[in-house]
């Protein structure tokens, strides 16, 4: 488990954010254990969802699987269907949300939500 406390705050933004794309949003609770934070329905698809916060700007898959490396190495060890995503959402210091696709052997950048500005 990653140690300190979970964002809740963007974890809320994010769960505004999807929610109002039309996705159906499930919490998750710290306590329960899991590395991730949501889990989000949206035609059909299920997607588990980690939120992490960066204080410093770096959104390139190589700066994410550096600086989250922890948060992935979790989503990794959890054995999902290959129908089930699994993504993180990051809220870097300009406010600003990216998204990426975590893969067994790699990350990729989904739609960055980059015009999203939130807080």
């Amino acid at each position: 488990m990653t140690r300190g406390h979970r964002p809740f705050v963007a974890i809320r933004e994010t769960a505004g954010i999807l929610t109002a794309r039309g996705a159906v949003i499930v919490m998750v609770s710290p306590e329960c254990g899991l590395p991730f934070d949501l889990v989000t329905w949206e035609g059909g698809v299920i997607t588990l969802i980690r939120v992490r916060r960066l204080k410093y700007a770096g959104y390139a898959v190589e700066d994410i699987a550096v600086s989250c490396a922890r948060e992935i190495a979790e989503f990794r060890r959890v054995p999902v269907p290959d129908h089930i995503y699994q993504e993180l959402h990051i809220r870097g210091p300009d406010r600003h949300w990216h998204r990426y696709l975590i893969l067994a052997d790699r990350l990729e950048i989904l739609d960055d939500m980059s015009d999203l500005i939130t807080g």
